[in-house]
């Protein structure tokens, strides 16, 4: 289970492996929280032809893994488009082909949630996460954590 205090490896992991999604994407604004299910949310810098009034971003949760959204028509609310899919944790190149995808026009993904795990479950997904923590600090721009 992550260590919900944010200290341990798992959490630290998750930080790094968003911050290398991040990097990848060179996404203006990111943030996670580790509490149970630990999700993120990355903005995006282009919207979408299709939405072009919506502001597009990339959604985490530790059960589905990445979703493509938009925010709704109020600015309050998200509406996810699509699944990534395969995998919790994909490489970050991964989700950086999905989000290319999305901007061609490419419709990838799946519509539905892809329910990977259940938040806790002793699956070594924690495990995945605190490889991504390494012997790094995290150092981050003011304004994300």
């Amino acid at each position: 289970m992550i260590e919900r205090d944010g200290l341990g490896a798992a959490a630290r992991g998750l930080r790094q492996y968003l911050l290398a999604v991040a990097a990848e994407l060179d996404a203006p604004a990111w943030f996670c929280e580790v509490d149970a299910p630990a999700t993120a949310y990355l903005a995006l810098e282009r919207r979408l032809e299709r939405f072009p009034d919506h502001e597009t971003a990339l959604l985490w949760d530790e059960r589905d893994g990445w979703a493509a959204a938009v925010e709704s028509a109020t600015g309050e609310d998200v509406v996810v488009l699509a699944y990534l899919g395969a995998d919790v944790l994909p490489a970050p190149a991964a989700v950086v082909a999905f989000v290319h995808g999305l901007y061609e026009d490419d419709y990838p993904g799946q519509p539905d949630p892809p329910d990977f795990r259940r938040p806790g479950a002793p699956d070594g997904f924690d495990e995945r996460l605190a490889a991504y923590a390494g012997d790094e600090t995290v150092c981050l721009p003011e304004g994300q954590a």
